[in-house]
């Protein structure tokens, strides 16, 4: 009786190795290239933005780069991002030639996001290509953005730093390529372009003027165009594996 239970549980414990061998692991090996595409997995982006600062008495723009990671779950995909930009504007400024004008850095400021975007429309690798797809996305999310100004614009005005809260509404195109024979990492890869609206509650600003090198005084900026809601345009490019 006691050799009886010996076998016994000596067989529970090989069928049970059996069964953790014979688990089912992902094979992201695709014999077939024009195979459907399986674009589950984490994803890790890297690229640049361009973009608009509003509610400013001149134009500026925002330059920088942009990282992001989240996962995807098929069609859907939801992301955190972050980004680094610096403030330019056109000035006038004095050269060997006389006076000049270029583009003159006057700050820097980050924006931290959550995005969820969706693949509304997909062409397979029968109209891509082989382990290629390309597709049009729609994307959504919430951001806060941080802005800090280190010189004054060239009409004199120093804007005072702030931080807005913003809504993120976009869309624009993906092309994605499957490794046919995956290393681990990554197993696709991707490239985005893409254009967002940003959207935040107008506030009033205030603003620094300096009418020669000992008097300044604190004002309200003028408003270029009031209403209930600042926006503007980014534009973007990135990177993507998905892994």
């Amino acid at each position: 009786m006691r050799g009886f239970r010996r076998c016994l549980v000596l067989a529970l414990c090989l069928s049970n190795a059996a069964a953790w061998a014979d688990a089912p692991t992902p094979d992201l090996y695709v014999e077939d290239p024009y195979a459907p595409h399986d674009t589950s997995g984490s994803i890790a982006r890297l690229g640049t933005m361009a973009g608009f600062l509003y509610g400013m008495p001149q134009s500026i723009t925002e330059l920088g780069l942009v990282a992001g990671a989240g996962q995807r779950f098929g069609r859907f995909a939801i992301e955190a991002e972050a980004a680094y930009f610096d403030l330019q504007t056109v000035a006038q400024y004095m050269s060997p030639i006389g006076v000049t004008s270029g583009d003159v850095g006057i700050g820097r400021g980050e924006r931290v996001a959550l995005l969820a975007r969706l693949d509304v429309l997909r062409f397979d690798s029968h109209a891509i290509g082989p382990n290629s797809m390309a597709a049009i996305y729609v994307e959504g999310g919430g951001a806060t953005e941080w802005v800090q100004f280190t010189a004054p614009l060239d009409s004199g005005i120093r804007p005072d730093n702030y931080k807005r809260i913003e809504g993120l509404v976009g869309f624009g195109v993906m092309l994605d390529h499957r490794l046919q024979e995956p290393i681990g990492f990554p197993h696709r890869i991707a490239w985005f372009l893409g254009l967002r609206v940003a959207m935040s509650p107008h506030q009033p600003l205030d603003m620094t003027v300096c009418r020669s090198d000992t008097v300044c005084a604190r004002e309200a900026m003028p408003e270029t165009n009031p209403g209930t809601v600042d926006q503007s345009m980014i534009f973007q490019s990135s990177l993507a594996f998905t892994f």
